[in-house]
């Protein structure tokens, strides 16, 4: 969408959220305010994957050029360790031990000190709106959450008579709370079906009249605690009010004497994200989107950067983390790594090291789970803000808090748990290991552009578990190198290569065939996908003219942007 008015733009994977947003803006609200609202709205109406029950991260460009980090990712219960995990892989993944302490609302509440504009509780009429009144039940919620229900969680439904039978077998039909909002008499309303939330409408109302601490401290509060016990998690309510938020530094990258990109440090990945970008900046030999060259120069960088992931977890657990995430935006680290890529092959896997590590040779299976949402606006005043928050897995952990609708995250799955890899297919590291209080590593790594004048650019972010990382490199990538437009960036295919498992995914049909080919000559283990397994959108800016565009995902059908 493109416009030269001066309001703002906002962009997720809702366009009807878009719209909340953008109608903030218009009210006069800021960037904050917007996406305040329209992450409430996302979360009530897309809650299988984010929501007040998780949390994330925030990159802000305040209008005077100045950064800020804000790490609301849920922290693990003080009494949570380690060996409640062993030999029980899916304790991490469905109930009470899988559900850390949510930081959304401590998040929200501290935008909205610093920079909001309107009244916290007009944020949230939108959503109640929706919960008490009801949305419709989505191609692009159907298709989203239901495939992820069934069976093994990686099957697609299938568009033949056997798929009603497979879709009475899910869990939500069971599930005591899910099935009354999803289903009627055993069986899946039909698409455009009316959903209504009238628990969680009320408890937005709460929030909206008495503000975050009532969701910390109150009745809420006891309630959460309550439904995460009763399903075997050791959660107390002091976890949840001896909650904080966390500043973090934000880490930027000057990419070939043109941008800068700015991103979150750990917890987030966004210094994984800036070490691949760091070292494409090095690549001056362009060939253009979706040659050989440059896909090949982008699957390296990408292995190098993602075997730089396991130096990261929670900083406050780690010592000497700052500087070697310092250490991972140095040019000269960009440069080192740069020189170590084969113009014609690939390394054997234990060849991307960092500072003497090897990745261990365990089995890893990336699984198609995404559980997170990405929301960006940007503001008349410069404020631009870009969020990746959420709920880990497709309904976190499972639990929904009877009292409140509230649906609970799964973050702990985020962790490492000593000799399993976790959902997303990453190897276990000890910088992520689990430990009471510590907040889990996630790919999460919303970003920033600006050109070197300090204007605002482009800004982005993605959802997808460990393909976030991939998919925000390639579409600062195709904006910075290609100058494509945020449709166009976004509508590139995607590859992914994470080193474990051993395999680089291209998107069937959007890639061509002689450069897959090209690309396994070269060593590149190549694995086929329908479409690439992440959710990306972004809102550019051209301050010569004045000209917003904003886009959501154009994989997804109801998502999309809007500019005001």
């Amino acid at each position: 969408m493109y416009s030269t008015n001066s309001h703002g733009a906002v962009a997720c994977e809702l366009q009807s959220a878009s719209s909340i947003g953008a109608q903030i803006l218009q009210e006069g609200g800021s960037a904050a305010d917007a996406i305040i609202a329209t992450t409430l709205a996302v979360g009530t109406v897309a809650s299988y994957h984010c929501g007040i029950g998780g949390g994330g991260f925030a990159i802000v460009r305040q209008s005077d050029g100045v950064y800020r980090s804000l790490d609301f990712r849920p922290a693990a219960p003080a009494a949570l360790t380690s060996v409640m995990f062993i030999e029980k892989p899916e304790a991490t993944s469905v109930g009470g031990l899988s559900v850390a302490v949510p930081g959304e609302l401590r998040g929200f509440q501290e935008l909205h000190r610093r920079y909001g504009k309107l009244p916290w509780k007009r944020l949230f009429q939108p959503s109640i709106q929706l919960a008490r009144d009801g949305f419709p039940f989505t191609e692009d919620l159907l298709q989203a959450s239901m495939p992820f229900t069934i069976r093994n969680k990686t099957t697609p439904i299938p568009k033949d008579a056997s798929s009603d039978r497979d879709l009475n077998q899910s869990w939500i039909l069971k599930h005591p709370i899910l099935r009354e909002m999803y289903a009627k008499d055993g069986v899946f309303l039909p698409i455009d079906a009316t959903l209504t939330r009238p628990k969680l409408a009320r408890t937005l109302e709460l929030i909206a009249e008495e503000g975050a601490d009532v969701f910390y401290e109150g009745q809420l509060a006891k309630d959460l605690v309550d439904a995460v016990v009763a399903d075997g998690g050791v959660m107390t309510l002091d976890d949840i009010k001896n909650y904080k938020i966390r500043e973090t530094k934000p880490l930027s990258v000057n990419y070939k004497g043109k941008f800068k990109i700015t991103s979150p440090s750990a917890p987030a990945s966004g210094g994984v994200f800036l070490l691949a970008l760091n070292t494409l900046s090095n690549h001056s030999n362009i060939r253009g989107p979706g040659s050989v060259v440059d896909s090949h120069m982008l699957i390296e960088s990408l292995k190098f950067a993602y075997a730089h992931r396991t130096l990261l977890g929670d900083p406050s657990f780690i010592l000497g983390l700052d500087a070697a995430q310092d250490e991972f935006v140095k040019p000269e680290v960009g440069r080192g790594i740069y020189s170590k890529i084969l113009e014609n092959s690939t390394h054997p896997s234990e060849m991307y090291n960092t500072n003497g590590f090897v990745a261990p040779r365990l089995a890893a299976n990336i699984k198609s789970d995404h559980g997170t949402s990405n929301v960006v606006v940007a503001d008349s005043d410069g404020l631009v803000i870009s969020i990746t928050t959420t709920i880990t897995l497709w309904w976190g952990s499972r639990i929904v808090v009877p009292s409140s609708d509230i649906v609970l995250n799964n973050s702990i799955e985020d962790f490492s748990v000593e000799g399993q890899s976790n959902h997303f297919g990453y190897l276990p590291t000890p910088a992520n290991y689990v430990r009471g209080s510590k907040r889990p590593l996630s790919s999460s790594s919303p970003f920033i552009i600006e050109d070197l004048e300090g204007r605002f650019r482009y800004a982005g972010g993605a959802a997808g578990g460990s393909r976030i990382i991939s998919c925000n490199v390639q579409q600062a990538r195709n904006f910075m190198d290609y100058g494509l437009t945020p449709l166009q960036a976004l509508a590139h295919h995607r590859l992914h290569d994470q080193i474990a498992p051993n395999e680089t995914h291209l998107e069937v049909g959007l890639v061509d065939e002689d450069v897959a080919t090209e690309l396994e000559r070269m060593g590149h283990k190549i694995r086929w996908l329908p479409k690439a397994e992440s959710v990306g959108c972004a809102i550019s800016y051209d301050p010569d003219t004045g000209t917003y565009q904003a886009e959501g995902e154009p994989r997804l059908v109801g998502s999309g942007g809007r500019v005001v």
